[in-house]
């Protein structure tokens, strides 16, 4: 009896330690993944406020912003599609900070502009917490603006990512439970 005890315990505490090193890996990767998040945004401050900063780098940023906008929609001959296609105008985007005319005025529109089409796409129990990542973006310092803003669009549209997938998850288990009947 007392080697079946032994046994079982054994298993058990190898369970737990299982368990424990996976909490700890995922602390580990949450970890890493923070830090990399950290170094990306710092080096765009960098290239922000570098004398010659790189505009490539801020377009694509810019443009990998209206990309993930646009495939949050099935219709893309729709009227929501094309006006978000217009309301990002990439060419202009690049244009305006290369020849240094993108002033206070346009960075305000800009981020407007953003967060109204999130708060449009988005669930509609989503919309405080956009609008605080707004004012976060708003009340950022002037040299931490851009990066506030694309680390504040990336973690709502990350979010919306999320809402996605849990909606298409929980349709596939409804569609399966009512399959079963």
């Amino acid at each position: 009896m007392n080697i079946i005890f032994i046994i079982i315990n054994f298993k058990f505490e190898f369970k737990i330690l299982i368990f424990i090193i996976k909490i700890s890996m995922t602390t580990i990767e949450d970890q890493i993944q923070i830090n990399m998040k950290k170094a990306f945004f710092d080096l765009i401050d960098q290239n922000v406020n570098s004398k010659t900063p790189d505009y490539n780098w801020i377009t694509i940023l810019y443009q990998e912003i209206k990309f993930k906008l646009l495939s949050f929609l099935a219709n893309k001959n729709g009227s929501l599609y094309k006006q978000i296609d217009a309301d990002f105008d990439v060419d202009l985007f690049k244009q305006m900070i290369e020849n240094d005319v993108f002033n206070y005025d346009s960075m305000l529109k800009l981020i407007n502009n953003t967060f109204n089409w999130i708060l449009k796409l988005e669930a509609p129990i989503r919309d405080e917490d956009t609008i605080q990542s707004k004012n976060r973006v708003l009340n950022s310092e002037p040299t931490k603006i851009i990066s506030t803003y694309l680390k504040e669009v990336h973690n709502c549209i990350e979010i919306i990512e999320k809402d996605i997938l849990d909606l298409q998850s929980y349709n596939k288990n409804k569609q399966n439970y009512e399959n079963k009947k």
